[in-house]
């Protein structure tokens, strides 16, 4: 299974990068996304220790990164595909009490950093406004706090933005589809990342 999941990433990979190499380039440039979400735990009970109340915050996320876009190969002017590759950290935090009146028994921070590339398809609406889908598949690299247990994801991905010409910006939705997490405590944890985007064109 683990073997077939790896080779469908890869054919995806090499789909995705024939089909946006044959595609024209428009502009590339700087990509910068912030944010934070949430990560929809799944704890096991009843806990240990007489722990009864848990709680997960999604901290924030950030990452810095190079987009390339590109003319969609069928020459619709309003349909154009991005290609992003960046580095990134996601930080969220883990809480178990076994009551409200004392200090948490236990209060774990977590920290991914992780590497992604992915693509997507965009619709121009209206003059600057556009809509996209795609998928953004990521690898952590390195992890503190919670224990991961997978490495990779690969959230499906939902953005509106608006292109100033200067610069574009926009609302990201990312929807992880891995369960990241499984500990002692915690059965998965699936990540949701809501981000502010801004893209800055360094060439046309």
């Amino acid at each position: 299974m683990k073997k077939m999941k790896r080779i469908l990433f890869l054919l995806f990979l090499t789909c995705s990068v024939c089909s946006v190499t044959a595609q024209k380039q428009v502009k590339s440039g700087l990509l910068i996304n912030g944010g934070s979400g949430t990560v929809n735990p799944n704890f096991k009970l009843p806990l240990e220790d007489g722990i009864k109340f848990t709680e997960a915050d999604y901290k924030m996320n950030l990452s810095l990164g190079y987009r390339f876009r590109f003319y969609n190969s069928f020459s619709i002017p309003s349909i154009f595909i991005d290609w992003d590759t960046y580095i990134g950290l996601k930080s969220w935090n883990s809480t178990f009490r076994r009551s409200f009146m004392e200090p948490a028994a236990h209060d774990i921070s977590s920290k991914y950093y992780f590497v992604s590339t992915g693509g997507s398809v965009n619709y121009t609406l209206y003059k600057g406004l556009s809509f996209g889908v795609g998928i953004e598949p990521s690898y952590v690299f390195y992890q503190s706090g919670e224990n991961r247990n997978k490495k990779f994801d690969s959230p499906l991905l939902g953005k509106l933005a608006y292109d100033f010409g200067f610069m574009e910006v926009g609302v990201n939705y990312k929807h992880g589809l891995m369960n990241m997490i499984k500990t002692d405590r915690i059965n998965s944890v699936k990540l949701r990342d809501w981000q502010i985007s801004v893209f800055i064109p360094l060439s046309r």
